[in-house]
């Protein structure tokens, strides 16, 4: 496994040989390890570096990522990425690549940002910007550049490293730690590093017969391709194919060869459709989507997944995707593309920026995308008040406790000598809901962030490393479970359902687990109220009930908008569907009818004293200030 890739593939060493300066003519285009580029009004320090990929290469400070932690930057650089292109425009007029800003190429050069790492294990920390966007890895191009920039004096990666890097450097990504090294081999200047490879196709070819003898063959004799002459036995077969095959492929005769007639006559047909395209604009080769007419044939729902592949979310839209279409009158085609990349802001925000309103263009909707929405962080250039819904699909989960921190009912949440310790992932994303529960209750309860996923906290309770922890209804059974028979563990509470009244209500796979709101009657013998009760019903309306969606842009017309939310709802009531959705859907149905989108709007409201509150908890219970 390499880091930004979420497969496993077999090794494979890439180096690259003598790759200083095969764009510019120079590894340094101006000369100087640093230069000072005019931007506006400022004045940006940066190194111009042409090695693998031309490269503008500034400074953690510069992109005001510097107090920032490494693990926030691919969110926390997201209202800078206008700025820093700017300065990536400004580097390609310095080096000679274009002749203004305006003109320089959105690929080349690359961006990346470099800041020191204290880590013994690791020389440096960078994040590279492709086409604009925060990467999470690394292309290899732009690894061999940074590498020869360590080696180089005065340089901004060469002043970001702990200490002189020798032949390898370590670089950590966003994705991962990557090294890279530089060896000279032959003479030559070689940088490379290791990537992966895999098989991606096996395939059999048969050939046909020829009254032409025919040898191909390489240096190893073994791997001749074929000798074929007139006699059948006389062929030798491609590794894996059967001699059937090509005798049945032999006994068919060659075709013609076209005459010239044919030939002119085809070049004058496509000669004639390309300037028949450009007079219209292309319309005729790409025909508005039509999706008002109650048939969505030869059109494609593209489905924006603004998360990684292989997770859950990827996962539930995949699947949803996949089984939607064929509920859709005319089976429309069906095109998933993941936009990963700021806890799925980057992905959201280009959807926002430029999905067409005709009823093809889709986006996923999720806790980690709906939360900085919520919390009005400024890197967020999407709003689900300007969003259609098309349907919602809800999960639900439980907190529990470990027994042994001295917690055996809700009681044990209280008046406590020694606070609880919870463990989370970041305050600002699904944590946010069961932060506000404990708020609620009034739990004694304290938190440690920066845990990879719920895996690793509930490994870290089961070995006394916090106290108390939540998961959710697809996770129960593997993770709670068993460690509640064994009596290591006790379910404290359900976050429940809002229900079509707005109230909450238990979870349908809990039945016999209470509330957060029975809880709450429990521990203090009254019904809670007010903005504390306020915030979590909203949150658990926009982070559990109605978890996850799909949403069309608000300007989509409203008879495309009907005929996928009833045909959503015609799959949701659909047996056969329901009965492959088990594990997916977690026993939540889907939601698609006719009061889904005033239920959402309900739902999806946000009062400013909600918003103001959560933004307060965060900040004066974990010290969390929201951009």
């Amino acid at each position: 496994m390499i880091p930004g890739v979420p497969f496993p593939g077999s090794a494979v060493g890439l180096g690259f040989v003598d790759p200083a300066g095969r764009t510019t003519g120079r590894l340094l285009p101006t000369a100087n390890p640093v230069d000072l580029l005019t931007v506006g009004t400022e004045k940006v320090e940066a190194t111009l570096l042409d090695a693998g990929a031309p490269l503008v290469i500034v400074t953690a400070d510069t992109a005001r990522l510097a107090a920032v932690s490494f693990t926030d930057w691919q969110v926390e650089v997201l209202p800078e990425l206008e700025r820093l292109d700017a300065v990536r425009r400004a580097g390609a007029v310095a080096m000679g690549l274009a002749d203004s800003p305006e003109t320089a190429e959105r690929a080349i050069p690359k961006l990346a940002v470099v800041g020191p790492d204290d880590d013994a294990d690791v020389d440096v920390q960078i994040m590279m910007l492709s086409m604009g966007n925060p990467h999470p890895a690394l292309a290899i191009t732009g690894s061999v550049g940074l590498t020869i920039a360590a080696a180089t004096p005065g340089t901004i990666v060469q002043r970001a490293l702990r200490m002189p890097v020798g032949e390898d450097l370590r670089i950590r990504t966003p994705a991962g730690t990557i090294s890279t090294w530089r060896r000279s081999i032959d003479g030559g200047d070689v940088v490379g590093s290791t990537r992966t490879a895999r098989v991606l196709a096996r395939a059999h070819l048969p050939l046909p017969h020829s009254s032409h003898t025919t040898v191909a063959a390489n240096h190893r004799e073994k791997e001749t391709i074929v000798v074929s002459s007139n006699r059948p036995e006389a062929e030798t077969l491609l590794p894996g194919a059967q001699s059937s095959e090509l005798a049945a492929v032999a006994q068919q005769a060659e075709p013609p060869q076209h005459s010239r007639r044919t030939v002119l006559t085809a070049v004058g047909l496509f000669a004639a459709l390309g300037v028949g395209s450009t007079i219209f604009g292309g319309r005729m080769l790409n025909p508005p989507a039509t999706t008002e007419d109650g048939d969505f044939a030869g059109e494609t729902l593209k489905l924006t997944i603004p998360l990684a592949e292989g997770g859950g979310t990827d996962t539930w839209a995949r699947f949803i995707g996949s089984e939607f279409v064929h509920f859709v009158p005319g089976v429309p085609g069906f095109a998933p593309t993941n936009e990963a990349g700021g806890e799925g802001i980057t992905g959201s925000n280009h959807f926002a920026a430029s999905a067409r309103e005709s009823g093809t263009d889709i986006l996923v909707s999720t806790a980690t995308t709906v939360v900085p929405w919520v919390l009005g962080r400024k890197a967020v250039k999407y709003s689900f008040e300007r969003l259609t819904p098309i349907l919602v699909n809800g999960t639900g989960g439980v907190i529990y406790a470990r027994k042994a921190a001295g917690v055996n009912s809700v009681s044990d949440l209280v008046n406590r000598k020694k606070p609880l310790v919870f463990g989370g992932i970041t305050a600002t994303g699904l944590d946010l809901t069961t932060l506000v529960a404990f708020d609620l209750l009034g739990a004694d309860t304290t938190a440690t962030f920066g845990f990879e996923g719920r895996g690793p906290v509930n490994l870290a309770l089961q070995r006394g490393e916090i106290d108390i922890d939540y998961t959710t209804t697809s996770s129960y059974a593997s993770a709670v479970e068993g460690i509640e028979k064994e009596g290591k563990a006790v379910v404290l509470m359900s976050f429940g359902q809002l229900d079509s009244n707005g109230k909450v209500a238990r979870d349908p796979n809990f039945p016999d687990v209470p509330t957060v709101v029975e809880v709450y009657r429990q521990i203090h013998g009254e019904d809670p109220s007010g903005e504390k009760l306020e915030a979590y019903k909203t949150l658990l309306g926009l982070t559990y009930t109605y978890q996850k969606g799909l949403w069309a842009p608000a300007g989509t017309p409203a008879k495309a908008v009907d005929l996928l939310r009833a045909s959503a709802h015609k799959m949701a009531a659909d047996n056969d569907f329901n009965e492959r959705a088990d594990k997916i859907l977690g026993g939540y149905p889907i939601a698609a009818d006719e009061q889904l989108a005033s239920r959402v709007a309900a739902a999806y409201t946000v009062t400013d004293s909600t918003k103001q509150y959560v933004l307060r908890l965060l900040h004066d219970t974990y010290g969390i200030a929201v951009d």
